[in-house]
């Protein structure tokens, strides 16, 4: 029996290649997302711990210094929320990318798959052709011979 051939499948594997890129950009992006979120906790741990440190400090020039932090931990909080949003724009569009790329994929598989099975039953039937044929001979050469006798 011949084997089954595909004619997209180039198409297929490109699709496929498209996809693994795509999957791959997002896991990128996933992980600037996940390391300015990071970022972000550092920060509020550090300004949880400031405020701490500051309740205990009776000094006024150790305050202020603790204030003048708060001010820095406070624009570096604004930067790395700002940055947020933009990784998560980003996200998103990759996100829309892959998923475009899945479907491509999917559609290709689908095609395959009805051609895969159409494939099968015509093999099927062209070998069951084949048997009642040879049913059909042999019946006919063993049943002429024996009406000769």
């Amino acid at each position: 029996m011949k084997r089954f051939n595909f004619s997209l499948q180039k198409v297929l594997d490109y699709r496929e290649f498209e996809k693994q890129q795509a999957q791959a950009e997002l896991g990128k992006a996933v992980a600037v997302e996940t390391q300015i979120q990071k970022t972000l906790d550092m920060i509020a741990e550090s300004r949880a711990k400031s405020v701490l440190e500051a309740d205990k400090m009776k000094d006024l020039n150790s305050l202020f210094s603790v204030n003048q932090y708060f001010q820095l931990l406070n624009q570096r909080r604004d930067e790395m929320t700002e940055e947020l949003a933009k990784a998560k724009v980003v996200t998103n569009q990759k996100r829309m990318v892959m998923i475009e790329a899945m479907k491509k994929v999917k559609v290709l598989e689908t095609l395959r798959d009805r051609r895969q099975d159409a494939w099968k039953r015509e093999q099927l039937k062209i070998e069951e052709d084949q048997i009642d044929d040879m049913v059909t001979s042999r019946y006919s050469y063993f049943g002429a011979a024996s009406s000769d006798s």
